[in-house]
């Protein structure tokens, strides 16, 4: 069930802290993927239920999908580097029948110092919540973060309108199949 974003009230140390990259970048997946699914939200993956297996070592259950879907929290980070620093990933968090997504992240306070901090996203309103407790100082960091997030989640969904079964052109390019 979804809840109003909120900032730590205090900073953490973060040894690699790296300010934010200016200019022209997107966010882009980086978690592997594994279907599009129904609702705002367009992250999912299938619900499984263990099935007896006679014949696999110890008597483990296999898994078996159950047909449905739920939606699944993903990570994504800046499309400049696959592998980014830790203040620059941003996981997803949606919500079945809902249209709103929380993104947890870390703001940038200094080189080895950053704040936790959530933001939330309305896809139907097309919208960006900061929390009022945000520090007027990293407030425009958690307002740029937020809407390069809304812009990806938003590429995700048309994506999914053109039909494609699973992420693709929002992936980091070393994840997308080497034929590209």
């Amino acid at each position: 069930m979804y809840r109003a974003p909120q900032v730590a009230a205090e900073n953490t140390t973060a040894l690699y802290a790296i300010e934010p990259e200016p200019g022209d970048w997107a966010y882009a997946l980086d978690d592997p993927p594994e279907i599009y699914g129904p609702g705002w939200y367009p992250f999912h993956r299938h619900v499984t239920r263990p099935v007896p297996h006679d014949g696999a070592p110890l008597r483990l259950p296999r898994l078996e999908r159950t047909g449905r879907t739920e939606p699944r929290p993903v990570r994504i980070s800046p499309n400049t580097a696959y592998r980014a620093w830790h203040n620059e990933y941003v996981t997803l968090f949606g919500y079945r029948d809902d249209a709103r997504v929380l993104a947890r992240t870390h703001l940038y306070v200094s080189p080895c110092t950053v704040r936790s901090a959530e933001f939330g996203i309305d896809l139907r309103k097309k919208s960006i919540t900061v929390p009022e407790a945000c520090p007027d100082n990293l407030r425009q960091q958690a307002e740029e973060k937020a809407r390069r997030v809304l812009a990806f989640l938003l590429a995700a969904r048309a994506e999914r309108r053109r039909g494609l079964a699973s992420p693709h052109g929002i992936l980091h390019a070393e994840m997308r199949p080497r034929s590209e």
